[in-house]
């Protein structure tokens, strides 16, 4: 069931609340702009067809209507998010830079989680200037959070983390191969969406995931081709190709020689030493 929301106080134009146990089965979208903030637990949240993880200290942006739902992963209880919502009269922020389907991880930035906090309780106290101190914590974050994303702010640290994602999908790849993976089972490894493991590939390998996990197996084929006596039928099964005429196509497209080739003239160089 898809339906459109509205959760904030007309008159505030806003709202910030903490729940505990949340969840939001059924699949819905909304006009307003949320903000949602991860304080403990693990929760799935689906958003159009891409499954993200989220953990503590998650933080993410939902800017368009986009369809999504949330769902704890851990014990109901141990699971805690501060929402922030807001008609879009409320901020004037250019929010083309979000995307929720990458949250960041904010525990390295407290003053961005006092914020949060801050929020919530100009919110619950509906002080004079209740408004104000609202609207000021919501510029701070989002600009923060924009220069994290773009990497203009903690760039290293994000760097480092985008490393480290690509060399836990590296990782699996050359230890599962051989068998039948797909860009889902190694985003799903790693704990990330497709299309943004793709992303964090492209810029730290300059390459596809499935471009790199071919390439990894002719590598390996190249192996046994020299080291082995296997025949080619053989080898195209050990690495992971589904046929062998798949084999025969991409090793050629690799290394610009058929496995037989391959075979023959590097044995060659072997001899004669």
């Amino acid at each position: 069931m898809i339906f459109n929301i509205k959760m904030y106080d007309p008159e505030k134009q806003y709202a910030v609340v903490r729940s505990v146990g949340y969840e939001s089965v059924l699949r819905h979208s909304h006009q307003f702009i949320e903000m949602v903030y991860v304080e403990s637990g693990t929760a799935v949240q689906k958003i159009n067809f891409e499954t993200i993880e989220l953990k503590a200290g998650d933080l993410f942006v939902i800017a368009d209507d986009s369809e999504h739902n949330m769902r704890p992963t851990c014990e109901e209880n141990d699971f805690r998010v501060t929402n922030i919502i807001w008609c879009k009269e409320f901020i004037d922020f250019d929010y083309s830079v979000f995307t929720p389907v990458t949250p960041v991880n904010v525990s390295a930035y407290p003053e961005m989680i006092g914020w949060i906090h801050k929020a919530l309780s100009a919110y619950e106290e509906r002080g004079t200037y209740s408004d104000g101190v609202v609207k000021g914590c919501l510029y701070f974050l989002l600009s923060t959070l924009a220069m994290i994303r773009e990497g203009s702010l903690g760039g290293k640290k994000e760097r480092n983390r985008n490393a480290d994602y690509v060399a836990q999908a590296v990782r699996y790849i050359s230890d599962n191969f051989s068998g039948k993976i797909n860009l889902s089972d190694v985003a799903g490894h790693v704990g990330l969406s497709n299309g943004y493991l793709q992303k964090l590939f492209k810029k730290e390998r300059q390459t596809s995931v499935i471009e790199y996990l071919l390439r990894y197996r002719v590598e390996q084929g190249c192996k046994l081709l020299i080291e082995t006596d296997k025949t080619i039928a053989e080898i195209s099964d050990g690495i992971g190709f589904s046929d062998i005429k798949n084999f025969h196509y991409t090793f050629k497209r690799v290394t610009g020689m058929t496995p037989n080739e391959y075979r023959r003239t590097h044995k060659m160089k072997i001899t004669e030493k």
